[in-house]
């Protein structure tokens, strides 16, 4: 019996065995194409990236929809300076950082959710897609965590040196943080999405080590977590980092799912992961997006699909995805193609 997407993606974040492997190539800002509009303005309008999502999902048919625009949505909010170039994805303005040393953290100050420019754009754009897609479609709200919001706002490198050398000054702007986005998963649940995506870049090896991690951004993210669950909502993980910390992430977050790219720092292999942590988590993931959305073809992109849906798909508990978001530029036809991989290969 053929499962609406909602119910396929509900089945295997419940350790069920939904009736194929669930699908969706993370199309964000590649949705702005199908609509026609510049990245700009779908980067500031949440009914327009409401209108974009919506033909784009219309068209490509994925079994879930995320709702990420850009990194920055919070940090700008906070105060950053933005740059939104008409045909790339919107970010700070990297000449004029709002945390430009240690006592600027101090500068981090708690704001109204409902007067924050940005995330009300975001919190419309979720409105919209729940009451247009809710009742078929698994919808995710985006959440980035404290230290990317931080990031945004003083640099990965130097923010990277204050975590060893003024860590007082980080986790104080961390609380303030947290305080803030506590307000926005309250209002992202009201619109009726059914997860949150926590991004927690940091819990790599790629960014800092796991006991820097535990210290810096753990006790925030559980935070979080629990009050996702609090308001009737999943908790999903994101990290897209090599050799990504599952083991603290879960420990943390207890996550019903983690959407990543790499192995992870205690397995070699993807097999590997599968049997490591298949049981404790969902696993979504990990086709490259530059490999296989933007640089190859459509057939390449099934190929890869077979293979990933071989590695982890057996006995449910994997959703195939993109291991990052579609490149905003990349072949929508390699995006189709994952989707009619999900069909040809990964029914159960």
């Amino acid at each position: 019996m053929t499962m609406t997407s909602l119910e396929r993606i509900g089945t295997v974040l419940s350790g069920g065995i939904p009736d194929r492997v669930p699908a969706a190539p993370l199309i964000c800002g590649a949705s702005r194409r199908v609509y026609g509009t510049t990245y700009a303005e779908w980067s500031q309008d949440g009914e327009l990236a409401a209108k974009c999502m919506l033909q784009a999902h219309e068209l490509v048919g994925f079994d879930g929809i995320l709702g990420l625009v850009d990194l920055s949505v919070e940090a700008a909010d906070f105060g950053q300076e933005m740059v939104y170039p008409l045909e790339d994805t919107a970010h700070p303005n990297y000449d004029n950082p709002f945390i430009t040393g240690p006592d600027d953290y101090a500068k981090v100050e708690r704001i109204d959710v409902a007067k924050a420019p940005r995330m009300q754009e975001m919190i419309k754009y979720m409105d919209i897609i729940c009451n247009e897609r809710a009742a078929d479609t698994a919808i995710m709200g985006f959440v980035y965590g404290p230290l990317g919001i931080l990031n945004m706002m003083r640099g990965a490198e130097k923010l990277f040196k204050d975590c060893y050398k003024h860590p007082e000054e980080v986790i104080a702007a961390e609380k303030v943080i947290t305080e803030v986005l506590v307000d926005y998963i309250r209002a992202l649940g009201k619109t009726g999405v059914h997860a949150i995506v926590l991004d927690t870049l940091f819990a790599s090896q790629s960014i800092m080590s796991k006991k820097m991690w535990n210290k810096m951004e753990a006790p925030f993210a559980k935070i979080l977590a629990d009050e996702i669950r609090a308001n009737n909502m999943m908790v999903m993980v994101h990290n897209c980092g090599n050799g990504i910390y599952f083991d603290v992430q879960i420990e943390a977050m207890e996550p019903v799912c983690i959407s990543f790219a790499e192995t992870t720092d205690d397995c070699e292999t993807m097999v590997e992961v599968k049997e490591k942590w298949g049981k404790k988590t969902c696993l979504a993931g990990y086709a490259s997006p530059a490999t296989y959305g933007f640089l190859g073809t459509p057939e390449e992109m099934k190929m890869e699909c077979k293979k990933e849906i071989e590695e982890l798909g057996k006995d449910g508990g994997f959703i195939l995805a993109t291991g990052c978001e579609f490149p905003p530029n990349g072949s929508l036809l390699n995006a189709i193609a994952m989707m009619e991989a999900a069909e040809l290969y990964g029914k159960y």
